[in-house]
């Protein structure tokens, strides 16, 4: 497993379909912060207080941190954070069906979607968890210092 995750392209192929699946998850929401905040008190997790903040930040959060995988910028806090809310995301998901809930899991849209949906995004989020934390293990941020102390290190001589 770690030598698939040493290589360079399948790396930028994992980077970028777990930034763009984020991305993509964040537009409805974005765009209908009011249906977003309905879906997640649907959960009954939080005090109402804090629904509506967390429906307007959450799908940022999503956007940016998808964003920064793909572009390649603070990666390890980018997947830190991604993995983080798919932790979230999978323990939401997993006590409402437990509770026996009806809900809308909100995970790509704000339209209403059936409990077997559920079970799929439950299981999607832990293979997106399990890429994420792979790529995280494995990613080279070491040989990116390196390089940029070697790229320092050029200049100061020139």
């Amino acid at each position: 497993m770690k030598r698939l995750f040493e290589n360079k392209y399948f790396v930028i192929a994992v980077r970028v379909v777990l930034g763009a699946l984020f991305m993509y998850a964040s537009f409805d929401k974005m765009a209908n912060p009011e249906a977003f905040a309905n879906i997640i008190d649907n959960y009954h997790l939080l005090p109402y207080q804090l629904v509506n903040p967390l429906a307007i930040f959450l799908p940022w959060l999503e956007f940016f941190t998808g964003l920064f995988l793909i572009i390649g910028k603070w990666v390890k806090g980018s997947l830190l954070i991604y993995s983080a809310l798919l932790v979230i995301f999978i323990i939401a998901l997993s006590q409402a069906l437990i509770r026996g809930l009806d809900i809308s899991c909100g995970c790509f849209s704000v339209n209403p979607s059936s409990t077997s949906e559920v079970w799929l995004r439950i299981v999607e989020d832990i293979v997106m968890l399990f890429f994420s934390v792979m790529l995280f293990k494995y990613y080279p941020d070491t040989v990116v210092l390196r390089s940029v102390h070697e790229k320092e290190t050029n200049l100061s001589l020139n």
